[in-house]
Order: C-alpha cells, then structure tokens, then sequence
C-alpha cells in the first residue's frame, strides 16, 4: 500500500479541522457545565437574597417568525437573512430571600454562538444528499461560526503551557535568574515568578503582590522551621548555600509577622486584622491557584515556590540548562474551544453584575423580585456579540475573530489552520520567529506571512493533530492508583 492510499483512507474518517470541532465540542459538553457549576451562587449582597443556579439548558438555533411561528435555523437561511448562527442557554435559577425560596423558574440568559458541523449544529451527521437539499456544501468542512449572516472563524493562539515551571536569563549579564509559571485554575490565569538576585537572594512576585522577599512568603505559608525547608531540597550544595544565605539574611520568623508584611503591601492604610485577613485571601486565591485556593493548600504552594527557588540556582551555577520557550513542550495552543471559554466567563461575569445591579434597582424602588425582570439576557448577549464582530476578546487580545475567506476552496482551510503568537510583531523576537526543531511534522516550515508577521503566524500541517484538555483530578486518581504519593502531610 502506498503514501496516497493512507492519507485518502485518513481523510475518510478526520476532518482537516476535526482540531476546532473537537475543542468546541469539549467546551459545550464539559467546560459549560463546570463554569457554571462555579458561578451557582450569585449573591447580590442587598435585601439578603441569594440566587442559585440548579441547572442548564442549550437550544439548539431557532428562529421565530412574525406570526409566532418557531422552527429549525440552518446555516443557509442564517447567510441569507443575515441572522446570527446561536444557540440559546437557559439557567435553572431559584431566588431565596432570609432562607425562604420566593421563586423558581427556567431564565434565558443569552445566546452562544454555535461553531457549523459541531454537535450542536442541524447539519451535524446529515448524509450529503440531505445537505444538498439544505442549500450546503457537501464537501464544506465547517469550524466557523455565523455572526449577522457573516461567516467569522477564530484564530488559534500559541500560549506558555500553564502550570509548568519555565526558567530564563532576565539579564545580558545573565546574573538574573527568573522561574515563572502561568499558573491557571478555570479561567483565571496568573503569573508567579521566583527571581534570583545577583547577590543570592530570592523575590517573588504574584498578582496583587509587586515583590516580596521569598523567605516572607515561605513563612507566610507556614513554613517557620528552617529545618522543614531545608529538608524539603533536592538539589546540589550550591542550592542548600543559597538557601541557608536567604534564611540568614530574613529577619521575619514568624507566620502572623510575615503576613503583616504582605498584608501592608495589598492593604496599605488599612487596620492591623484587616490587613491580615486580606494578606490570606490574597495568598490562598492569586499564589499558584491551580494548586489550591483553600488553606489547607498553603504548604503545597511551598513546597513547589521550593521547586522554583532551586531551579533558578541550579540555572545560575550551570547545573542545569534554561528552559526553552519556543519548545512546543512549553507551548499550548488555544483552539475555539478554550476561546470561547474566555468569552463565556467574560460574559457570564457581566451578567452576573448586570443581576446585582437590577437587584439593587428594584429593591430601592420597594418593587417585588422577579428573575424575569432581573435577569436581562442583553447583558450576556451583548459581550459576546461585541467581542465576535470586532474581534477583541476579554484578555486584550485583538483579531480573535476574523471573516472567513472564501476566495477558493483551499482559503477556509488556510484560515482555519492558522495558528497565532502573541508576541510583538514589531520586536525582533529572532529565536521566536525561527522555525523550531519540534515543528516537525506540526507546522508547516513554509506557511508564513512576509514582513512583520514572519514567523509568528504559523500554520498547521496538514497531518497535524492536537489532543483535548483532559481533566487533571482524573490523572491525579491515576497516579494515585499507581503509587505515586503526595510530598505534602
């Protein structure tokens, strides 16, 4: 058998953009439920009523005519009358006011926008003939979305794997050594860094904290025994030396002083338990949150600021090699899936304030609660509108969402294999511009733009594959299964 006859016999079971079906799927099928399974509790703060979320519901794209008439929308008509290509969510929402339930119903919070040949599409398993007789391309692969009748796909992102340790040269002299890692719990994601000095000594930094001296923060976390840091190193004896020349220089011994210390950084003019109570919130929600956001987490977070520490020394004293940034080892690609998880949370958040702001509206006006008057699906709606037609999505990130070129039949499949850096064009960038050894067989060495985007926008091959995120508390189980135990209690 040759070549051709295991690519043809490939292609009859995948899809050159199964990447964007699959990820989209995953995201209406997992990531919807446990986003909202998150945000169940919405506590307007006024009037001491609380509103919970008990379920969901996805429709599939109607449409309602003037005389009342409601049937199926299809791609086609949804091209032609220039409508947009959604699916409407309904949340089982219960209104609870001192403990007492006053009322329940099913509220429409919005519409999704609905990815074409996904599961949640009418097109989804119809044979050819049928799409025929729907007005469609048989041969149409699908993965785009349509938003007023325009056809608008989204551009895959390369990103820093989150949650994994990355250590660089901060400095020509290279006498400054940075440890970060993006560190992602749903849809928040925070940088934390270990920097070591030139002198030895190690800060850190996180979201809410600037920099703090990491000895602080160790002790914040519990860790007031020299010894139990000591005893939890794995490196060399040039490590231990820094370590012991970081614990010599802290005059901070106790946990409760230590938190006044950060306490006065994220709490400045505040008083003293104020302080202190912000300085744990901080720790237990911005340091490290995919460990942990409980403070039974806190010497977790340790142990692994631990792991940071040691790798930046092991990187100054040439025991170990900086990590390689353009590695696709250390890169993740963000497909519509998780982008449109971006867009939903980004939404779900603005109704979210949208509900406790007509709370407080009606409550003032001494009027009755009713979720249908509370809950405005344009709230919702009107954010992922926005961010599908300009392409600007909540994280600052700008074409996103790009109008699908239709020139030839090889243009949509371009588009949709494009996968962006989010890097500065107008920075050198020459080791990122680069084509990498592990893009074998991954991108396309040839595919690039010329001038300023050389080299930050890829493309996929044509053969190329990427895997789904998989649920992290079901690997943890495994390796449980397997022997392997926690370093921490």
């Amino acid at each position: 058998m040759g070549y051709w006859e295991l690519v043809d016999a490939y292609y009859r079971q995948e899809s050159l953009v199964s990447q964007h079906l699959e990820s989209y799927n995953q995201f209406v099928e997992e990531r919807i439920p446990e986003i909202i399974e998150e945000h169940s509790v919405i506590d307007p703060e006024v009037g001491d009523l609380v509103i919970e979320v008990k379920g969901y519901h996805i429709e599939r794209p109607i449409i309602t005519e003037i005389d009342g008439a409601v049937r199926k929308l299809y791609p086609m008509e949804a091209r032609i009358r220039n409508r947009s290509y959604m699916a409407s969510l309904y949340l089982d929402m219960i209104a609870i006011r001192r403990n007492v339930e006053i009322q329940r119903a099913r509220i429409r919070i919005g519409e999704i926008p609905v990815m074409v040949k996904s599961n949640l599409c009418w097109l989804n398993g119809l044979s050819p003939k049928e799409l025929v007789r729907l007005g469609e391309d048989p041969l149409d692969l699908g993965g785009y979305f349509i938003i007023n009748g325009v056809e608008k796909a989204l551009v895959a992102h390369d990103e820093p794997a989150p949650n994994k340790i990355i250590v660089s040269r901060a400095d020509e002299q290279k006498t400054k050594i940075i440890a970060q890692v993006f560190s992602r719990k749903g849809a928040y994601t925070g940088k934390t860094m270990v920097i070591r000095r030139k002198d030895g000594i190690w800060n850190v930094s996180f979201p809410s904290v600037l920099q703090i001296r990491w000895t602080v923060l160790m002790r914040a976390l519990g860790f007031t025994d020299d010894q139990e840091i000591l005893d939890a190193l794995i490196g060399e004896k040039e490590v231990v030396n820094d370590v012991l020349l970081n614990l010599e220089q802290s005059d901070v011994k106790t946990e409760e002083a230590a938190l006044e210390i950060i306490g006065r950084q994220v709490a400045p003019g505040q008083i003293r338990e104020y302080q202190l109570r912000r300085a744990q919130e901080v720790i237990d929600n911005f340091l490290l949150p995919h460990i942990g956001t409980d403070p039974e987490h806190r010497k977790a977070k340790g142990y692994f600021l631990i792991r940071m520490a040691e790798r930046t020394s092991e990187v100054y004293y040439n025991l170990r090699p900086v990590d390689d940034k353009d590695h696709l080892a250390n890169k993740r690609i963000e497909l519509a899936g998780r982008l449109m998880e971006t867009l939903f949370v980004f939404a779900l958040r603005a109704l979210i304030r949208d509900i406790r702001f007509q709370v407080e509206r009606t409550l003032t006006r001494r009027k009755r609660i009713r979720l249908q008057t509370i809950v405005r699906p344009g709230a919702f709606t009107d954010a992922v509108y926005f961010a599908m037609n300009t392409g600007t999505w909540p994280n600052r990130r700008t074409g996103v969402s790009q109008i699908l070129n239709r020139t030839n039949f090889i243009a949509p499949i371009y588009e949709l294999h494009r996968v962006k850096s989010p890097l500065s064009k107008k920075r050198k960038n020459f080791e990122a511009r680069e084509v990498h050894g592990t893009h074998f067989g991954r991108f396309c060495p040839v595919q690039t733009p010329e001038g300023q985007a050389c080299g930050l926008v890829k493309h996929f091959a044509l053969l190329a594959r990427t895997t789904k995120a998989s649920d992290p508390e079901r690997i943890e189980r495994l390796l449980r299964k397997l022997g392997v135990s926690t370093v921490v209690g």
